[in-house]
């Protein structure tokens, strides 16, 4: 008997209508300058125009509303991060350099949502745990890819993989950072490109030491 596809009950997408209300809320909040601390519940709920008991039926807390927000965020990076290989139709150095301007303009559009990470995130082990894994995951990506090129020959054997996966999340995660917070914004074509020379040839396609 063919299977029958039950579309969601009202109840979830209601439920799903009221977290789209209140993330997007939020959002509109933290970019009118409201700092996070300050953020109330009552004001979010106001904002996103739903009921009180409403939010307590899909958030238990504000935070928690925060870490959804990145955890939507760091998964869009990702998939820009994922969208390059080294010898892909997009690869290569400019395609990195690419990749890294994408990321730099949706960190600049997101400013607000990361004044409020770096805020939570002193006293928060929910959110850094949040931060730390999504980390974890680009680094285990990147240590995936370097494995992949030794493989074929085109990374030199003597790289560790997995520390040079470290190296290269870590670096760039510390670099967009310091760009969006205090570097000038017409600058961040020139960053990427240099991030992008930085991982090619210092790590992708950097020379084998002799023996």
């Amino acid at each position: 008997m063919a299977s029958v596809t039950r579309p969601p009950s009202g109840r979830l997408k209601r439920r799903a209508e009221i977290e789209a209300a209140v993330l997007a809320a939020t959002e509109r909040l933290l970019a009118d300058g409201v700092g996070f601390t300050e953020l109330g519940v009552q004001r979010i709920v106001a904002e996103a125009g739903v009921a009180r008991s409403s939010f307590y039926m899909c958030f238990p807390d504000k935070v928690t509303v925060l870490v959804r927000l990145v955890g939507n965020m760091k998964d869009e990076l990702f998939g820009i991060a994922t969208s390059w290989q080294p010898t892909g139709p997009d690869g290569g150095l400019d395609g990195l350099a690419r990749v890294f301007g994408e990321q730099l303009a949706y960190y600049r559009l997101q400013a607000p949502v990361l004044t409020a990470i770096a805020e939570v995130s002193a006293y928060d082990p929910t959110l850094r745990e949040t931060t730390n894994r999504a980390l974890d995951r680009i680094t285990q990506h990147i240590a995936d890819v370097l494995t992949d090129e030794q493989r074929a020959g085109r990374t030199p054997a003597d790289i560790d993989p997995a520390v040079a996966g470290r190296v290269l999340a870590w670096g760039c995660e510390q670099v967009v950072a310091r760009q969006i917070s205090l570097g000038d914004p017409d600058d961040d074509s020139a960053v990427a490109r240099e991030m992008a020379r930085s991982h090619w040839y210092g790590t992708y396609r950097r020379r084998a030491e002799s023996a």
